[in-house]
């Protein structure tokens, strides 16, 4: 297991004895210095996976972790989340890191000397790519949708490069070509953006590929006080961790910050004396982190509220959270799955249940969640138009509307959608949206019938 405390106490001890001058912090759109209050009332249910104390990795509905015996890690256990059941798999080899995205299994294989994929669904173990790296360590790839991101290091720590694997293609793409004794480690990705952490001398810097652009962004520009770790990708934020050093007044700051994709702007969420123990994880508006022998703290960046997950003196690491759940491994104590969320509950829909073609027709929405986290709908008209509303309180009538162009019965298929990302179950509304009726006149029925006997009564009305 990489434990990030241990180089970021290393950089700290570095930082602070060979630094001859302060400089400020560059690029800061808002600044928060204060830490929110600690909320020790636990809002889910904590439970153990397994006594063993493995990197992990989650999807929606799976856990994933390795294990063996005689130092090799044969063995890989996938825990259902929905079920608790735990499926206990030989694939032999010696299995390290597993990482899951929607039932595939990626994972690093020392026998076939690279990474392998396994597929839950149809239980096939395909050969991808192979590697043979020198060295390889928890946060060294990470895997999303057709691609992995790894670091290679080829003799020692000053040849470590990041590189994109298609897996559908096979194609492999060096990203970085890190001069001297500059290097790139902890590299993620989601959707069409990679981002990784350059060491640079003695401080790191955060930069970011999107795949669909071919273009770079140096994300961070700290000063030689300052650095940057550990990113973590959702949507278009970029969370990492933060340290400064302030030589005139001998203290220190940690902390998280934040880069937003689209506007490029960079704030500090949070700064503080203690370190940040581990690579933060983010979700939606939630970002999960470790303080080294203290705590585990997943903290809200709408309500700002900082909730306590786990107090005492092992040290807890997340892996990484979904919707509802986060992942995280207490060492020499065993992993652990933390429901933090509950999705919202099924909605009412009420409405017209009977209309004309070409008519607009109001619907009202509501939904529970038991949380009590905003709620949005989103909603299939069953004529291939969809909707989806904005954030709406939990329990408040939305009214939504829609027109059908064309007669025939529809289904109104609608679910909601928490803050974070949950899914509340279906519901469904029958609609009918019968034709017209039209006035039957025996004579225009014969006529129609009857096209040139029609056609000869208008040449004679014509004549008249």
């Amino acid at each position: 297991m990489k434990i990030k405390i241990i180089s970021l106490l290393i950089c700290t001890l570095f930082l602070t004895s060979v630094f001859p001058v302060l400089t400020t912090a560059k690029n800061l759109v808002s600044i928060d210095t204060s830490v929110a209050d600690y909320n020790v009332e636990l809002k889910g249910d904590l439970i153990k996976i397994s006594e063993i104390d493995s990197m992990c990795d989650l999807d929606n509905d799976f856990v994933v972790y390795t294990y063996g015996s005689d130092m090799m890690y044969d063995h890989l256990y996938i825990y259902n989340i929905t079920t608790g059941e735990t499926v206990d798999l030989f694939l032999g080899g010696d299995m390290v890191y597993p990482k899951i995205y929607e039932h595939r299994v990626v994972f690093l294989e020392g026998v076939y000397g690279g990474f392998k994929m396994y597929n839950i669904d149809t239980g096939v173990t395909t050969d991808l790519i192979v590697t043979n790296w020198v060295t390889a360590e928890a946060d060294d790839f990470q895997f999303y949708g057709d691609y992995i991101v790894y670091e290679y290091q080829d003799y020692d720590l000053y040849s470590t490069e990041i590189y994109l694997y298609n897996i559908d293609t096979g194609e492999n793409i060096q990203l970085t070509n890190s001069p001297g004794e500059d290097y790139t480690e902890n590299p993620c990705i989601y959707e069409n953006i990679v981002a990784w952490q350059l060491y640079q001398g003695n401080i790191a810097d955060i930069v970011m590929y999107n795949i669909d652009t071919t273009e770079y962004t140096r994300v961070t520009n700290t000063s030689e006080f300052e650095s940057e770790t550990f990113p973590s990708i959702y949507d278009n934020k970029i969370v990492y961790s933060y340290f400064y050093y302030d030589k005139v007044n001998g203290t220190i700051l940690y902390g998280l910050k934040m880069y937003n994709i689209d506007t490029g702007d960079e704030t500090t969420i949070f700064t503080g004396e203690a370190p940040t123990g581990s690579t933060p994880e983010i979700f939606s508006n939630i970002i999960a982190y470790s303080e080294p022998g203290v705590s585990l703290r997943l903290l809200d960046l709408i309500t700002n509220i900082n909730t306590t997950i786990y107090e005492g003196d092992r040290l807890a690491y997340p892996w990484n959270l979904n919707g509802n759940y986060i992942v995280f491994t207490l060492v020499r104590d065993g992993n652990y799955l933390y429901k933090y969320n509950d999705p919202p509950d099924s909605p009412e829909i009420n409405g017209s249940a009977k209309g004309k073609p070409g008519t607009s027709y109001e619907f009202i929405l509501n939904a529970v969640d038991p949380d009590g986290d905003q709620v949005k709908y989103l909603i299939d008209w069953g004529d291939g138009e969809t909707d989806t509303t904005a954030l709406n309180p939990s329990g408040v009538d939305v009214t939504v509307s829609h027109t059908w162009s064309e007669s025939g019965n529809y289904i109104i298929k609608a679910h909601a959608q928490d803050e974070y990302g949950s899914n509340g179950p279906d519901a469904t509304f029958s609609v009918k949206m019968p034709r017209n009726r039209a006035i039957y006149n025996p004579v225009l029925r014969f006529l129609e019938d009857h096209q040139l006997l029609y056609k000869l009564l208008q040449l004679l009305f014509n004549q008249l």
